[in-house]
């Protein structure tokens, strides 16, 4: 969240939205109450003239304009206050560079907090100016600051009143809402902005068979409907999907409705609801917040299986009569070309430019070009052209042999990205030597594994959750030391000396950002990263495992030997997929050691070693513990998807086979060497790039 608190000294502001707080707004910043600060205001903004902040703002002589682009254009300004949320707001205000220019978005909420900074700002000035005139005594002085405490005290109470409002109307909505979903005898239920159930009511228990007990506060929507998860039509409406995205789970059944803005509709026969199945006919559509943001979606369900069987039944008879056409039609073509019927998109390329020299229909149909702007473009620039693994193996290709691309990034005509698998041969092709590319999409497959990849991180931050509580408790610690001590010693009214008040407020500054630089590592982490290869060094991500496992590991008692080489070559991967690779090896080498102290007699000494290093054209990183080792059959399962040696509930199995994909995307490979009870050592190796 913006803080309200902003330096008003030389201020140069712009001003969105003419209605009731900005008029408020420009007496203050106007007013002679913070004359001394010269804040100005550049300009005022709204597409509506008459409202009172526009036309005071002409009164004082002030800029005003009904294009927001103009406000864009400044470049004298430091700052926006956005008091409204017209939709093309969002759009226009991308424009302005935000690394010299803040915007501050002002609700309601917001903007009586921002007017209570400002009467702050204006009270404070006019003590300061009091206790420096040379005619003020001390009783003035402790009047001065009683008005003051009781102006923020009024700021305060202010702004708890309108959040005790807001609760209550919020209390009541509810109510409201509830009643009206549960007695309505269409089928309903409800999800918020986290895709959890809210409601779910008796005619929606009464046609799928599931309680709402079952259902309310979970993400298990799809239950009663499907056998594996996959996003429910509330769910494409609170994810705001593309058509795209929504063509992948629905295919053609889906369209918007005709009725309710924003609303998606669609048919589909559910095997698993009542005896037979059913036919469900579903509409979607989204519950806004005044701001336009989406909180949640709303669907409702019917039944029209009844229906559907009559509807099949004229279908059927349709197609019956159409067969007997189709028996006596003599067909307009003899045969067709096992070149165009190709599921797969298929691309004839000149061996020695590159470019393309003939496509199939399914090209057409899955890139979405017409054959025509295809013809002499060259191939690598339908994908991802900083990629150079692809025109390196073309070009290095020989003859009679073929080659296999996998996971590489294609983008259609509209720029829309997929991944496909390429296989490519060398061939003769009306008498010229080609190149015969055939196109896979695995998009969907891709999206599984990045899901799966996913699922692994979240599961390893479960891990981490005691180092970062660590690592976040100590800067708490220091802010709350120096919270306890300004509070007291404003409470026994002793004035705290310039330079310890400004220690502390460093120090709170510095563990602040210690805590979110924290923080921001495991939010980082924690994301779904796209599969984006980049430049990078590995020592890197292994310097990252430390800020987040370093506590665990001193817990642990395990002593840590780092050498990574500092001239080590850069490889071709992605940071935060490889620092969850050296997390699970880092994580397991804890557990393993921990096993060997429980079953062994004695004390043992706990290593963990990592060493990275260059060897020929290959980027090696070695990870060794002491730990109780692995025999043959373990080290023959240990990237098998839900092999794990760990009792159960300690682990999922599928830490090893997430970083085993990973490794090998990179085309890299791992091996290990171990011995039970003599510890393990995990042998990474990535191609380096020349």
């Amino acid at each position: 969240m913006q803080s309200m608190i902003i330096d008003l000294k030389g201020l140069k502001l712009a001003i969105i939205g003419g209605n009731s707080p900005c008029k408020q707004i420009l007496e203050i910043l106007l007013g002679p109450g913070l004359k001394e600060l010269d804040p100005k205001v550049i300009v005022v903004a709204d597409t509506l003239t008459r409202v009172e902040g526009i036309q005071y703002a002409r009164e004082k002589g002030i800029f005003t304009t009904m294009d927001y682009d103009e406000v864009c254009k400044l470049s004298d300004m430091y700052v926006i206050l956005k008091l409204k949320n017209d939709e093309i707001l969002s759009c226009i205000l991308e424009k302005v560079n935000t690394e010299h220019v803040s915007i501050i978005d002002l609700d309601a909420y917001r903007a009586t907090s921002f007017l209570n900074f400002l009467k702050s700002e204006e009270e404070r000035l006019k003590i300061k100016r009091t206790i420096q005139s040379d005619e003020i005594d001390k009783s003035e002085i402790v009047k001065l600051f009683d008005q003051f405490t009781a102006t923020i005290k009024e700021n305060a109470e202010e702004e708890n009143r309108y959040l005790k409002d807001e609760r209550e109307d919020l209390i009541e909505m509810e109510k409201e809402l509830f009643q009206i979903i549960q007695g309505s005898m269409i089928p309903t239920f409800i999800i918020n902005n986290e895709h959890i159930i809210t409601h779910w009511n008796w005619a929606c228990e009464k046609l799928t068979g599931h309680n709402a007990y079952e259902l309310v506060g979970t993400d298990r929507q799809w239950v009663p409907f499907r056998s594996a998860k996959r996003p429910t039509m509330a769910d494409v409406i609170v994810g705001e999907m593309s058509e795209q995205e929504v063509s992948k789970y629905y295919g053609s059944s889906w369209r918007k409705s005709g009725l309710i803005n924003e609303a998606y509709e669609a048919e589909e026969f559910f095997p698993h609801i009542g005896e037979n199945g059913k036919w469900i006919f579903f509409t979607a559509a989204p519950i806004k917040s005044p701001d336009g943001k989406v909180m949640g979606a709303i669907e409702t369900l019917k039944d029209i299986t009844e229906d559907k069987k009559t509807q099949e039944e004229l279908e059927l008879q349709d197609k019956e009569l159409s067969t007997l056409y189709d028996k006596y039609k003599k067909s307009e073509e003899k045969y067709r070309s096992l070149f165009n019927n190709n599921p797969n998109p298929i691309f004839i390329i000149d061996r020695q430019t590159l470019e393309i020299l003939d496509v199939n229909h399914r090209v057409e149909e899955d890139y979405g070009y017409i054959k025509p702007e295809c013809l002499g473009t060259p191939f690598l620039e339908i994908g991802d052209t900083s990629d150079e693994t692809i025109k390196e193996g073309l070009e290095g290709l020989a003859v009679n042999k073929s080659i296999l691309f996998t996971k590489k990034k294609h983008f259609k005509k509209d720029k829309t990205s997929f991944f496909v698998n390429i296989k490519v041969v060398n061939a003769i092709y009306s008498h010229r030597d080609v190149l015969i590319a055939s196109a896979t999409d695995i998009t969907e497959s891709v999206e599984k594994e990045t899901q799966l990849i996913q699922a692994g991180k979240l599961a390893t931050l479960g891990t981490m959750a005691a180092g970062m509580a660590h690592e976040i408790n100590q800067p708490l610690n220091v802010i709350q030391i120096c919270s306890d001590l300004i509070l007291k010693m404003i409470k026994k009214g002793v004035r705290i000396p310039d330079d310890e008040l400004t220690m502390m407020a460093n120090d709170i500054i510095d563990n602040v950002a210690r805590a979110a630089g924290v923080i921001k590592h495991v939010r980082d982490f924690a994301r779904q990263s796209d599969r984006d290869l980049k430049k990078m060094v590995i020592n890197d991500p292994i310097n990252d495992v430390f800020k987040v496992l370093g506590h665990q590991l001193s817990v642990h008692s395990v002593k840590v030997e780092v050498d990574l080489d500092p001239e080590i070559p850069e490889i071709r991967a992605e940071h935060n997929r490889l620092e969850q690779v050296f997390i699970n090896l880092v994580t397991n080498a804890i557990d393993s050691m921990d096993e060997r102290a429980e079953k062994e007699e004695g004390p043992i000494e706990k290593i963990l070693e990592i060493k990275t290093y260059a060897q020929k054209k290959w980027v090696i990183t070695k990870v060794s513990d002491t730990g109780i080792g692995m025999t043959n059959e373990v080290k023959r399962k240990i990237f098998e998807p839900f092999f794990t040696t760990k009792e159960t509930g300690k682990g999922t199995g599928l830490g090893t086979s997430i970083s085993f994909g990973i490794i090998r995307d990179y085309g890299g490979t791992i091996d290990i060497l171990s011995e039970y009870g003599k510890g393990a050592t995990f042998i990474i190796k990535f191609p380096a790039i020349e």
